[in-house]
């Protein structure tokens, strides 16, 4: 939805008396700069107790209220009411110095990104950032970020001030509601291919409590990433040691193996099984990670849509079937065969250990394949179609 060209500022606040009026006068001096008509002071009250709200109102600016709790589900609920082509976003702490914000709006006006970012690690003041979260969090997490998706534009994803477009952030689709939603954006405009820019801006100490809490909402980053990109954490090295393990439980079942004056054995064999068991695991992890995030709308995946299309629990449950049924018939031969020797010495525990496996993989995959069934069920009845009740699966 296209709206008309003017800027929007939106602030998220929680107990913020002591610097709300400033911010909202800071921002009106920075807006001033862009000479635009149009424009805008959102503040998003988040529940606070003090006089956050009713000192944004007296100093002019449109105040909305989120009851939902959060960093995100406040910034989101300013971004839904904007009424301006392009919004500023920040905190309202006076971290951030809204008399400078037509830096991040003026790349979008010249047409060189629709999504701007700040990077305050160049110019951060004595006092403003804890050094665990100057020296550590915010560059590892920005690092990991990068890798993992493939960006140079970043170097500090958390930064709370920004600039995009209304076109932009509809793109995004966002639905996180903590701190997270920092990371959200950014990975979804890297996924959804908004071009991104960077600048650098100061960052000031703040005014009144802090509301960060540094392992959980680091954690709560990092946990975003992850489930965006379980192919390179989860499934290939799950892939990966699943096929390295089986390999050697297979090369090895029927007895040791001597590799020049070494004899690989019985030992090598069960590390193998571990490690294929191990990465069955991950894999299936990762696949439902995958699956979570295509089922939940947090991003669009065509190998999980393949996979439930062609993949159905049906066919599932007969392949894994097949595979522990394997594993019972090797079992029942072995068993046999010690049988014989009147339950003496066991001469092929190879064959036991491939058992063990298949039958291992075998439950997991049947597992799985029922627990991904399940994810995909319509969660509302007004959802079914003659098609989803036929097949019990949602269209994807």
């Amino acid at each position: 939805m296209t709206h008309p060209l003017g800027v929007s500022v939106v602030l998220p606040c929680l107990n913020e008396e002591g610097s709300i009026g400033q911010v909202i006068g800071a921002a009106r001096k920075g807006i001033a700069k862009l000479g635009f008509e149009n424009n805008e002071i959102i503040v998003v009250d988040n529940g606070s107790s003090d006089r956050s709200a009713q000192i944004a109102k007296d100093a002019g600016a449109r105040l909305l209220h989120e009851r939902n709790p959060g960093y995100g589900a406040a910034l989101r609920r300013g971004f839904a009411a904007a009424r301006y082509d392009i919004i500023v976003m920040g905190d309202s702490d006076m971290s951030y110095d809204f008399e400078r914000l037509d830096e991040l709006v003026r790349p979008i006006l010249a047409g060189e990104a629709e999504f701007v970012v700040g990077n305050r690690m160049k110019s951060i003041e004595p006092g403003a950032m804890p050094r665990l979260h100057r020296y550590l969090g915010n560059p590892v997490l920005s690092f990991i970020l990068r890798a993992m998706f493939h960006t140079r534009s970043v170097h500090d994803a958390h930064c709370g001030m920004r600039a995009i477009t209304g076109d932009a952030y509809q793109k995004l689709r966002c639905v996180t509601t903590g701190m997270e939603f920092a990371s959200e954006m950014i990975i979804r405009a890297i996924r959804t291919g908004v071009r991104l820019a960077e600048r650098d801006i100061v960052y000031h100490p703040r005014v009144g409590e802090s509301k960060l809490c540094s392992f959980r909402d680091g954690w709560r980053h990092l946990r975003f990433m992850i489930l965006h990109s379980p192919t390179k954490l989860m499934l290939v090295p799950g892939m990966v040691g699943w096929l390295l393990g089986i390999s050697l439980v297979l090369w090895l079942a029927f007895g040791p193996v001597t590799l020049g004056e070494r004899v690989v054995g019985i030992h090598s064999m069960i590390i193998g099984g571990l490690l294929n068991i191990t990465s069955m695991q991950v894999l299936t992890i990762g696949l439902l990670a995958k699956a979570y995030g295509h089922l939940s709308g947090l991003h669009d995946d065509s190998t999980i849509a393949w996979f439930y299309r062609w993949f159905t629990f049906e066919k599932a449950s007969v392949i894994s079937g097949l595979v522990v049924l394997a594993g019972l018939a090797i079992t029942a031969a072995v068993i046999r065969q010690w049988i014989k020797t009147d339950l003496g010495e066991l001469d092929q525990p190879g064959l036991l250990i491939l058992a063990l496996v298949f039958l291992v993989n075998g439950v997991q995959m049947g597992a799985a394949s029922f627990l991904f069934s399940i994810m995909a069920l319509p969660r509302h009845i007004d959802h079914l179609t003659p098609e989803v009740e036929k097949t019990g699966v949602r269209d994807l």
